[in-house]
């Protein structure tokens, strides 16, 4: 597979057998044979307007040549001097008299009156400067570029509905005619377009004779009725247009109606799998899978759904570990799936390591550039929480750890050998580590806030915590594994609150969202001396009271002290600054400076934000020009530098 890169599409393209309709030039009419595709943003584009010239004379604008244009953001957009249509995708303009066309009318302008529509008894009228409105032929919006009117009728057509006669001869019903008819007109076999499946509209073609319905979408632009793609399959596939159960060779999943099928072979296939790619990177995997037409037999279970996959049917397996599989749907999810085919493109196996070992247990770690650190493994120190570690910015306990021999730079063992850029179940991209800026970022998985490393790409951010887990954990408030599992809302037994981002047990109606997963085991706060210990359920049936905030404890997951006989909220107990280095000046916004500030029973600064001297761990000092402010949360903060315009 070649996947190439054009100007006219910011994302790389790839060859497909057939389009049916550009975004390129919106023309309808049929499908297209090869074209280009991008799987990224599920568009198509048809050769030619894939492989637009950058400049070109047209005689609609003879005095100056025209350029293309690629519009990036929907403000950007345009209206066509020759039809009027607004323009989202591409054009052609004139960047000295601001004249602008698309690519639809410099290959072929519509006309302004059509004199003798098939589908109406009177002459149709263009309008121009008119945003997409409804065909009264098939009642659908926003499926042309071009609106016909009747102004005797006061009906409007499509270009493409207006061209289409009342009786049809169809490439996939050939025997009898299809009669234009109303859903009041005929009652019908199942309610579906025989070639598509989608639900018929109110207006749709229809063969009494032998109950064979399609919609006019599926009129306007038919499929092709053989193909010869080898990249579904070897010999030439045709369209089967019946009502018929089947398996799809390519996916495993079940069809019910015209699939192609390949008569030398018994293969059939679902239209939507003919163009799978062959060769991916999906985010639950490090190893690229590739696209078998059928697996060794034995029993494969999916590593993203966790379901039985049939060896005899197509389905993803990595070369290098013999045992891993998954759906041939599964892969290509939104969720899973980058959107890049990697048949032709050589891999990159070299892995940049974090750091490099200058002798011993020194090492000279990207991060801190400046210095080398030291591995403390021996003589580990119980530092109650006053170290932490600049990675993931949790208390140093009794872990493995390395430090700066000239400064008070400390990470983890593990957070040291964290990789420069990693694949995660979270995100479908590849994710970067970005260290030692110092600003305040959201977790877009645990939502909590955190000045540590983070990975990133764009605008999504996971924290260190979070990047540790993987698609199948093992936690101690429970026996079984767990499964990352996105989609369904289910709610967490932690907390009660519900999620679409979950970690699931198959067996049991067992829950965590990806707050509660990260919750750390042990803990402290000043309000006791004492290690906090995570507690998963009250053993003793007794009502509990937070010592913090002197509330009920319900029926989820609170931390205790078992010396000391007293329990207290997560909330109460952790805040939301915990994942702030004490001490450091951080930016939010690049405008606003602030400082975290561990507190204790003689400094609990009064909130700006909500007025109230709250006894959380940590405080946010705040520098304004006008004056210095504590906050008590980062939601307090963050309120008011939104909404606050006194404090500036």
């Amino acid at each position: 597979m070649i996947r190439i890169k054009l100007p006219t599409h910011k994302h790389s393209l790839y060859p497909t057998p057939w389009i049916a309709s550009c975004n390129g030039c919106y023309r309808e009419g049929g499908y297209t044979k090869d074209g280009y595709r991008c799987y990224e943003c599920r568009i198509f584009f048809h050769k030619e307007c894939a492989e637009s010239s950058l400049e070109i004379n047209h005689p609609s604008h003879p005095e100056h040549p025209l350029h293309l244009s690629i519009i990036e953001k929907l403000s950007e957009s345009k209206n066509c001097k020759l039809c009027g249509e607004t323009l989202f995708h591409m054009f052609y303009h004139c960047p000295l008299c601001e004249f602008v066309v698309d690519t639809a009318c410099i290959k072929n302008p519509p006309p302004d009156v059509i004199e003798h529509p098939k589908a109406h008894d009177h002459f149709l009228v263009h309008l121009k400067n008119h945003y997409h409105g409804t065909c009264d032929f098939c009642e659908e919006k926003y499926c042309s570029r071009y609106l016909y009117k009747c102004f005797q009728c006061q009906l409007q057509f499509h270009f493409e509905c207006s061209n289409l006669p009342l009786e049809i001869t169809y490439p996939f019903h050939p025997k009898h005619p299809l009669k234009f008819l109303t859903r009041e007109e005929h009652h019908f076999l199942d309610g579906k377009c025989r070639i598509c499946g989608d639900e018929l509209g109110r207006r749709f073609y229809h063969c009494s004779i032998c109950k064979f319905s399609v919609d006019v979408a599926c009129v306007k632009n038919p499929p092709p009725v053989t193909i010869l793609f080898a990249k579904a399959h070897d010999h030439q596939i045709s369209l089967m247009p019946r009502i018929i159960s089947f398996n799809c060779d390519a996916c495993g999943m079940n069809g019910e109606r015209s699939p192609y099928s390949c008569q030398r072979c018994d293969f059939m296939i679902h239209q939507s799998c003919i163009d799978l790619p062959e060769i991916i990177n999906v985010n639950r995997h490090e190893h690229r899978l590739s696209r078998s037409l059928h697996l060794n037999p034995g029993s494969w279970v999916c590593g993203i759904c966790h379901k039985k996959v049939d060896w005899s049917y197509g389905a993803y397996s990595c070369s290098s570990c013999p045992n891993y599989a998954i759906h041939s749907k599964c892969a290509i999810r939104d969720d899973v799936w980058d959107k890049l085919e990697l048949k032709g493109i050589p891999e990159d196996l070299q892995e940049i390591k974090p750091f490099k070992v200058v002798n011993g247990n020194l090492i000279h770690h990207f991060s801190h550039e400046e210095h080398y650190l030291q591995l403390n493994e021996e003589n580990m120190i119980i530092c109650g929480g006053s170290i932490r570690c600049e990675a993931c910015v949790l208390p140093i306990y009794s872990q493995a750890f390395y430090s700066c021999i000239q400064c008070d730079f400390i990470l983890h063992k593990t957070c040291a050998n964290l990789p420069k850029t990693k694949r995660h179940m979270y995100h479908d991209k590849p994710l970067t580590l970005v260290v030692g800026d110092m600003t305040l970022f959201d977790c877009s998985t645990c939502y909590n806030c955190s000045s540590g490393f983070r990975y990133n790409n764009e605008s999504f951010n996971i924290d260190v915590k979070c990047s540790a887990l993987s698609e199948s954990i093992f936690h101690e408030s429970h026996g079984c594994t767990l499964y990352y599992i996105y989609g369904n809302s289910k709610k967490c037994i932690a907390c009660g609150n519900w999620s679409y981002s979950t970690f699931n047990c198959d067996d049991c109606k067992f829950v965590l969202d990806l707050k509660c997963v990260v919750l750390p085991k042990t803990t402290n706060h000043w309000y006791d001396e004492h290690i906090l210990s995570l507690c998963y359920e009250n053993l003793t049936k007794e009502e509990h009271w937070c010592d913090i905030c002197e509330e009920s404890i319900d029926k989820y997951w609170f931390y205790k002290c078992d010396i000391c006989c007293v329990a207290f909220h997560t909330t109460c107990v952790l805040g939301d600054l915990s994942l702030f280095m004490p001490g450091r000046i951080i930016t939010y916004n690049n405008k606003s400076r602030f400082e975290v500030i561990q507190t204790h029973p003689g400094f609990l600064p009064r909130c700006y934000g909500c007025r109230f001297r709250q006894a959380v761990p940590f405080v946010l000092k705040a520098f304004y020009p006008k004056q210095t402010v504590f906050f008590c949360s980062s939601r307090c903060f963050i309120f008011t530098n939104e909404f606050g315009n006194d404090i500036y």
